[in-house]
């Protein structure tokens, strides 16, 4: 017989992992008549233990909360830690220590227990066919790596001519001294790569949300070696902008976007829009944007890309956009929508009411019916049976 009722099961993000769980919040059912009540409680934690880690994998990671109307200090934790790990012993103590502290005994009417879960991310091969040793994560990273060096045999190692790239995967594998379960890498195992793999940062992106959902994240700045984990498998990724469709990428931010004049990070360059941001230097100013740099580095990151875009007036000293015409002391109004004078007197504007016609599309029909079916009062029901 369970001893417990679910009174919540819903789903949240754990901006700890940045990957989404499960949370189940269970009652205690009240203590029967001439039952053992520290007995009955503790039959009914290790129910909701199992409850709450049944269908689980070893490694994907459980947390515990307590509540009660009776705790003055609030809630109780168990930290996240692997499901192989759990223990009722040591919910038991987390438990047995609250009470203490609050001076109060365990009330099956007001105490909660929450269990959140979440499953990991593992990656491993399609089967024996296609990678009977499951080091896809490890092949991923390898071809990764060779695009990030430059390295001459790129291609053959992206197209594992001569089993190139499964002999490196198997030789990093070794020297990270990596032992992949059956399940496929996971966390604990990206880490071990990442300690192995000095002088290169691992990234690993969640497929579907173009590059915002960051699994995996190497913590020193070095070059990166780009993942995308889909349906539990690594693909690498050379382009971040052609994975994410955008035109752009902040990889400081994990934010695609499509006009570099409009995004602004702490990590871009304010001169030359280039990221990271350029160091301090000795200004170097352009004879044609008229424009100052932060050296010759950023002098030359801004002639690639906004040296036609925006250039400096000589007289204001005000930054605008190159292809607008200029009359200084002007502004923008943002009611009017237009440049305007500084002494500009401003209204709110009437609402034209006409919505725009650009990217709609007008569908013009024409329905013929019948009138054969006779209603209730006489009248006769409107039938379609043509289009046009």
């Amino acid at each position: 017989m369970e001893k417990f009722v679910i009174a919540k099961d819903f789903v949240r993000k754990v901006r700890r992992f940045n990957l989404t769980g499960r949370t189940l919040e269970f009652k205690i059912k009240p203590i029967p008549g001439g039952a053992e009540p520290v007995s009955w409680i503790r039959d009914a934690i290790n129910q909701v233990i199992a409850k709450g880690i049944e269908g689980l994998h070893p490694e994907d990671q459980v947390a515990f909360s307590f509540c009660c109307k009776q705790f003055s200090r609030g809630e109780g934790w168990l930290k996240f830690r692997a499901a192989r790990d759990v223990t009722y012993d040591d919910v038991w103590k987390v438990i047995s220590d609250i009470y203490q502290s609050n001076s109060s005994g365990l009330n099956t009417e007001t105490f909660c227990l929450g269990v959140t879960s979440m499953k990991m991310p593992t990656g491993r091969g399609k089967g024996r066919n296609y990678n009977s040793y499951n080091e896809e994560c490890a092949k991923r990273s390898v071809v990764a790596k060779a695009f990030a060096t430059k390295d001459p045999e790129y291609n053959k190692i992206r197209k594992d001519t001569g089993k190139i790239q499964r002999d490196k995967a198997i030789e990093l594998t070794k020297n990270a001294a990596v032992t992949i379960p059956a399940a496929g890498c996971g966390i604990p195992e990206l880490q071990q790569f990442q300690r192995h793999l000095t002088g290169f940062k691992i990234v690993v992106y969640k497929y579907g949300t173009k590059g915002r959902d960051v699994i995996f994240k190497g913590a020193e700045e070095a070059p990166s070696l780009n993942l995308l984990y889909h349906e539990g498998h690594y693909n690498t990724v050379t382009s971040l902008t052609s994975a994410f469709l955008c035109r752009y990428y902040c990889e400081t931010c994990h934010i695609p976007y499509d006009h570099k004049e409009r995004y602004r990070c702490g990590d871009t360059c304010p001169c030359c829009h280039q990221s990271p941001a350029c160091s301090l230097a000795t200004n170097v100013t352009c004879d044609n944007c008229k424009r100052s740099f932060r050296g010759q580095t950023c002098y030359d990151n801004h002639l690639q890309s906004v040296c036609q875009k925006i250039r400096r007036c000589e007289e204001c000293f005000k930054v605008v956009q190159s292809d607008r015409k200029h009359t200084c002391g002007e502004i923008y109004c943002k009611i009017c929508c237009h440049h305007v004078p500084a002494d500009h007197l401003c209204y709110m504007q009437p609402d034209v009411g006409k919505p725009k016609a650009e990217d709609l599309l007008f569908c013009f029909y024409d329905l013929e019916t019948r009138q054969e079916k006779q209603l209730e009062g006489g009248s006769h029901l409107h039938e379609p049976n043509l289009c046009f």
